[in-house]
């Protein structure tokens, strides 16, 4: 958990110099619900895949206008599910936090209506329940595309698609902190996100 909270105050302190600009410098704040699916563990112990459960999600989204159609924007998303690693092992609870820094961009005109892709880089944070599995930590990035409804100057509708890709370049052993029925490995961990969300301007 230190390793996660100094990254994110690392975030933050980034964000506030990305976001720091003329006074004028219109901000955003959107509020996210969504729904993940994900793939990419394996139980090495008896070669079949794990499973991830796709579940709901939410997320929050902070921005400020880089120029009339980009913005840059620090994203946090957190899903709870469950992994169930195969075998002879019992499904454990599996929460997974993104932190990224990125952006979006507008394709046909101004910021806050039409299409718009999105990306960003940062961090996931896996954290299983159970005793014999610990944290985890490893980079990501994500890419998506969205489409943005004003609904009048300050209040917008935001339908995002994004994939997730963390880097966990583990051969065994991922997330077991000793005493593990199966032993996990992952090289790209994927995810798959739909998510609407309600964004303000101000």
């Amino acid at each position: 958990m230190k390793a996660l909270r100094r990254r994110i105050a690392g975030a933050l302190v980034l964000a506030s110099v990305l976001f720091a600009g003329p006074a004028a410098a219109q901000m955003t704040l959107t509020l996210y619900a969504g729904y993940v699916g994900s793939d990419g563990i394996e139980n090495t112990t008896t070669d079949a895949q794990a499973t991830v459960k796709s579940s709901p999600a939410f997320a929050l989204a902070v921005g400020t206008m880089l120029d009339p159609s980009r913005e840059v924007q620090l994203l946090y998303s957190q899903q709870s599910t469950t992994l169930s690693p195969g075998g002879s092992a019992a499904p454990f609870d599996l929460t997974i936090r993104y932190l990224h820094i990125g952006g979006t961009s507008f394709v046909d005109g101004p910021v806050g209506r039409g299409v718009y892709v999105a990306g960003g880089i940062g961090a996931t944070q896996f954290s299983p329940s159970t005793a014999g599995y610990g944290s985890e930590i490893r980079a990501s990035l994500n890419l998506g595309v969205g489409y943005y409804w004003p609904l009048n100057d300050n209040i917008g509708l935001r339908a995002e698609a994004r994939g997730f890709a963390t880097f966990v370049n583990s051969s065994g052993g991922f997330m077991c902190s000793g005493g593990c029925v199966v032993v996990l490995r992952s090289d790209i961990f994927l995810q798959y996100e739909g998510m609407i969300g309600l964004n303000a301007r101000f």
